[in-house]
């Protein structure tokens, strides 16, 4: 849907699309490449406490604030620095225009 939607915008060919979509795809996959890592982090900064096969364990109110923010925040923060470095990049003629 991406292609299509900037070759509407975009009006020609001229290789936009492949920019555009390859931008999208670049923070696509550093979001996903990075987020398993700063979740992990986000869980050791608030104490989680990992548990073996059969053994109990309690979470501090840390922890579970890190699972909270890491499941909320988190996701909204990576998104922002993608459409931050997305939006860098503009479909309109009248921005894209020599000056």
């Amino acid at each position: 849907m991406v292609p299509d939607t900037v070759r509407a915008a975009d009006g020609d060919e001229t290789g936009r699309t492949g920019a555009y979509t390859g931008v999208w795809t670049a923070t696509e996959a550093t979001g996903a490449a990075a987020g398993p890592y700063l979740y992990s982090a986000a869980l050791a900064l608030g104490g989680y406490a990992a548990a073996r096969v059969g053994e109990d364990v309690t979470q501090t109110g840390g922890a579970h604030t890190a699972i909270l923010l890491g499941f909320t925040l988190l996701p909204a923060l990576l998104m922002a620095a993608a459409l931050a470095v997305q939006s860098r990049y503009r479909l309109d003629a009248r921005f894209t225009a020599p000056r």
